[in-house]
């Protein structure tokens, strides 16, 4: 995965929606990673997904909005996100202006669509989305979830450029 992309579409995400919530942030990232897999064959950043009780949550994304990365992961964080409220539910807003260099036209496009997808729409109503993607149902709870899986039912010359991508070690 790419750790500093990542930073950069939580900043970007931050920067769409300020005061976007740990759940929204999470699901727009997982939408964004789905739809750019399911189309061009690679993800936006390549998080790990955990099949969470409330749907898809990206590993590092998550670390970075509770603030706790490694300590190697610290320095490209830092001065990425800011709180923007003080509530038990956290808000975030992006500290800067995100990097954009970092992604290609697809990245974007696909982060843009995941933030209209999210926008506007309920917990409930993202959540028992995601709970019927294949992806999510077929994973553990509180286990990674399955890039095959995330696929499942895309266009087979999709599949078959994501394979190229796994072979490099992109997925």
């Amino acid at each position: 995965m790419d750790k500093e992309k990542a930073v950069e579409a939580l900043v970007y995400i931050a920067r769409q929606m300020p005061g976007v919530g740990r759940f929204h942030a999470a699901k727009i990232l997982y939408f964004a990673e789905r739809e750019h897999v399911r189309r061009f064959g690679r993800p936006v950043v390549g998080d790990r997904y955990i099949a969470m009780e409330n749907g898809p949550v990206p590993s590092f994304g998550y670390d970075v909005l509770k603030g706790s990365v490694a300590t190697k992961d610290a320095p490209i964080v830092a001065g990425a996100l800011e709180r923007a409220d003080a509530g038990a539910h956290p808000a975030y807003k992006a500290a800067r202006e995100p990097d954009l260099s970092y992604f290609s036209k697809t990245d974007i496009q696909c982060l843009n669509y995941a933030i209209g997808h999210c926008r506007n729409r309920s917990f409930g109503a993202i959540s028992d989305e995601t709970h019927k993607h294949v992806a999510w149902d077929r994973a553990a709870l509180n286990a990674p979830m399955s890039w095959d899986d995330i696929l499942e039912g895309a266009d087979p010359e999709v599949i078959e450029e994501a394979k190229s991508f796994a072979a490099y070690g992109v997925l």
